[in-house]
């Protein structure tokens, strides 16, 4: 519930009533000095909208004094019917109060990309030693989500300076993630705080962060729709900003682990899926908040998108927009090319061992890195998963699986088979004596 704040001058005042009247809303009205008047107008969250709209449409809101606030209770006679008729619809936020509420989430500069370059090196500490609970740790305290809903807001509420701010303070921070994790990986190896046969890759919370996938991708859009959802009708919060960084936070310091130990292709798998997740998280905002009815002044109005931006700013958004637009489209076509690969050698895979020799296996699960590019010189690291009953060895399996995926795709490939050792007791158990 709101309650509406709002001060006219006198020969405004015939201007809100009928606003008030026509939604059948009971309002306050207090008497003020120099012949204004001050309106207390308790409203259902989902009406907000609705009544700013048409004081904006009666000329009201350029010389008003406005406030939106949250109120606790009310009793007054037309309420409960108002709010009836209002209960079936979503309890978006207004335009102003999303707006606001953007505002005040950011957070200063400084504490940003701190706490940015501190989640980040938690992150890569829980991917050197394998500990989920580290890395859940610095979901928890990175900063991202604030950035990533500012963005698209700005976009669609005609603000283009948060716009550009928002998406170079993303750039930036994740830019400053990677070489943060970089940093430490280089600091971890000169000081011999790992071992010096260490290989990023082969870790299993490393691995899975290789390259980008559908699955990635469609996780890193649910966070952004869940996101701009939560945000715009104050739904719980408090796990929204871990989900984003979830997409974030982890790849970047993979990538900085990858430039660490000079491993081309796991910097640009992590630093491809990095980039697929935070586009995919703003695009996820951006169509909800679509969906959901927010619509740029400029389209409401019928005017032209340049006349939306201001002189000054012109050159900044275009830029901006046009770094987003190269982005969406190369990351699109090499996460493209990503996934069909990962398709293809999931195809092959099985179909090897659909073979009659391979009868007693059973296929756990394929991680695929990151395809590179033709030019690359070092093989695409495949690792394939296997349950078995028996200790046979298989010695033919990766060479035989290397050479069915290197001729189906036409890349060089690595292919490490791991065992997955299971037994199960057929035996019959006796009757106890006791019950016989």
């Amino acid at each position: 519930m709101r309650e509406l704040h709002l001060s006219v001058s006198a020969d405004k005042r015939e201007d809100v009533v009928p606003v008030l009247d026509d939604n059948d809303i009971d309002y306050v009205t207090i008497p003020r000095d120099g012949d204004e008047t001050f309106f207390m107008v308790p409203l259902p969250t989902a009406a907000v909208s609705t009544v700013l709209e048409g004081l904006e449409d009666a000329n009201v809101d350029e010389e008003s004094y406005t406030v939106v606030t949250k109120a606790e209770t009310v009793e007054m006679s037309q309420y409960e019917g108002l709010r009836e008729r209002y209960s079936a619809t979503v309890r978006k936020l207004s335009k102003e109060e999303l707006h606001a509420k953007v505002r005040e989430m950011q957070w200063p500069y400084q504490i940003y990309y701190v706490g940015t370059v501190l989640s980040v090196l938690a992150a890569a500490a829980g991917l050197l030693l394998d500990q989920p609970a580290l890395i859940i740790g610095a979901m928890i305290i990175a900063p991202q989500a604030s950035s990533a809903l500012a963005a698209p807001a700005g976009a669609l509420l005609n603000d283009w300076e948060m716009f550009v701010a928002s998406v170079r303070e993303q750039f930036l921070s994740l830019g400053l993630a990677i070489a943060g994790a970089t940093a430490f990986g280089l600091f971890l190896q000169w000081g011999g705080f790992v071992p010096a046969t260490l290989e990023p890759s082969q870790i299993e919370l490393v691995g899975v962060r290789l390259a980008p996938t559908f699955l990635s991708t469609t996780g890193a859009v649910i966070a952004g729709i869940v996101g701009a959802f939560g945000y715009t009708t104050e739904q719980s919060t408090a796990i929204i900003g871990v989900m984003i960084a979830a997409a974030l936070i982890p790849s970047a310091a993979a990538a900085g682990l990858g430039i660490a130990w000079a491993s081309p292709l796991l910097a640009t798998g992590a630093f491809l899926l990095l980039l697929v997740n935070i586009l995919a998280i703003n695009l996820g905002v951006f169509v909800t908040l679509r969906a959901m009815g927010y619509v740029p002044d400029w389209r409401e109005e019928s005017e032209s998108f340049r006349k939306s931006i201001s002189p000054d700013n012109r050159m900044a958004v275009y830029g901006t927009l046009l770094v987003l637009l190269v982005s969406l489209v190369a990351t699109g076509y090499l996460t493209g090319a990503s996934v069909a690969f990962a398709r293809s050698v999931n195809q092959e895979v099985e179909a090897t061992f659909e073979q009659p020799e391979y009868a007693n296996l059973s296929l756990s699960g394929v991680q695929v890195g990151y395809v590179g590019t033709s030019l690359e010189r070092e093989p695409t690291s495949i690792t394939v998963m296997v349950g078995r009953t028996s200790n046979r060895a298989y010695p033919d399996l990766a060479g035989r699986l290397e050479q069915q995926i290197e001729r189906a795709t036409g890349r060089n490939v690595a292919v490490t088979v791991e065992f997955i050792e299971s037994r199960s007791s057929n035996r019959t158990r006796p009757p106890n004596p006791a019950t016989a």
